[in-house]
C-alpha cells in the first residue's frame, strides 16, 4: 500500500491524520508549566501597557486634536491586576503539580477579562472592537487552555531533576 497522504493503509485508516489530542503544539501549550508561563507573559504585557499608553497601540486620533484611548491593545491598558497575577503564575510554574487549582483562578480571570472587554465595547462604548479583539482572543485562548488543564485527565509532568 502507498504511504502517501490520503491513501488508506491496510487497516483502512488514514495514516497522516492525527486526532486533536495528538497535536504537538496543543500538547506543548497544555503542559502546566508552559501554560503558567504563557499566563504570566500575558500579565506582563498587561502591566507594560500601563506605562506605554501614549503609544500608537493605545491612542488613536479620531479627529484633529482629539486623542483617545482606543488602539489595538487599549483594552489591556487599565488592568492593574496584572502584577500580582504574573507573580503568582511564575511562582506556581516552579512546581505546577503542587498548585493544580491555579488553573481555576486562570479560568476565572480570563472569563472576567472577556466580560470586562465586552462590557466596555458593547455596553459603555468606551472601546472600539479593534481595542478589545486581540485581548479577548488571547483571553479566550488562555481560558480554554486553562479549562482543558482543569478538566482533561493528564499524566504527571516529568520531573526536571
Amino acid at each position: 500500500m502507498s504511504e502517501l497522504p490520503g491513501t488508506r493503509g491496510e487497516a483502512g485508516d488514514y495514516g497522516y491524520q492525527k486526532p486533536l489530542g495528538e497535536n504537538a503544539l496543543l500538547q506543548f501549550v497544555q503542559q502546566p508549566r508552559i501554560l503558567l508561563i504563557l499566563l504570566a507573559a500575558w500579565e506582563v504585557v498587561g502591566f507594560l501597557t500601563e506605562f506605554f499608553t501614549s503609544n500608537g497601540l493605545f491612542l488613536e486620533n479620531h479627529s484633529p486634536g482629539e486623542l483617545s484611548l482606543d488602539g489595538v491593545l487599549a483594552g489591556r491598558a487599565l488592568g492593574w491586576e496584572s502584577i500580582p497575577l504574573a507573580v503568582l503564575y511564575i511562582y506556581c510554574a516552579r512546581d505546577p503539580g503542587r498548585y493544580p487549582r491555579i488553573f481555576w483562578l486562570a479560568m476565572i480571570e480570563q472569563a472576567a477579562a472577556i466580560a470586562a472587554h465586552l462590557y466596555h465595547w458593547l455596553i459603555t462604548a468606551d472601546f472600539s472592537f479593534e481595542s478589545v479583539a486581540i485581548p479577548m482572543a488571547v483571553a479566550a485562548g488562555l481560558g480554554i487552555l486553562s479549562f482543558l488543564n482543569v478538566f482533561q485527565p493528564r499524566e504527571a509532568e516529568p520531573s526536571l531533576t
